[in-house]
């Protein structure tokens, strides 16, 4: 018998266990296949996105800039006036309520502009925590900015 008579097969090779043999003789799709061929593609598409990801991400993307239309100073005499139109129950939210320029009448108010949101975010502190506000520069709309992360007690103001 020659060598090339021989048929072998090799089960673990890619094309075989991607591509099963039809015919009667053909095995069914065990467990240990399906992984391998999972296992495969999911290698295979990795490395195509790496290959593809340096036209995909590669463009720089400029966001352009806002200017800004008002100063420092007005939005943080437009935060004062929003601050006396709104109230706080304190702390723990059951004491009797207090107008919150009350609270804050004696901090210090600084305001920086974000030039890609256009809108001034305003700060003070109290109770040795900051407290930020953010008003819109073409409006001048304030509302409560959502970046206070404290593990201390604040008020809502």
């Amino acid at each position: 018998m020659s060598l090339f008579a021989i048929e072998t097969i090799d089960y673990l090779s890619i094309l075989d266990t991607i591509t099963r043999r039809g015919g009667s003789n053909s095995e069914r799709l065990s467990t240990a296949n399906v992984v391998k061929i999972v296992f495969y593609l999911s290698f295979l598409s990795f490395i195509l996105f790496m290959i593809a990801s340096p036209w995909i991400f590669g463009n720089d993307r400029t966001v352009p800039e806002i200017p800004a239309t008002r100063t420092e100073a007005e939005a943080i005499e437009q935060t004062k006036a929003y601050l006396k139109t709104v109230s706080h129950r304190g702390f723990r939210e059951n004491d009797p309520e207090v107008n919150c320029w009350e609270t804050f009448k004696e901090a210090k108010f600084s305001a920086r502009y974000l030039e890609l949101y256009g809108a001034w975010q305003v700060d003070a502190w109290y109770s040795r925590v900051r407290y930020y506000w953010r008003v819109t520069d073409s409006s001048l709309e304030v509302a409560p900015d959502g970046l206070l992360f404290t593990e201390n007690e604040t008020i809502a103001c």
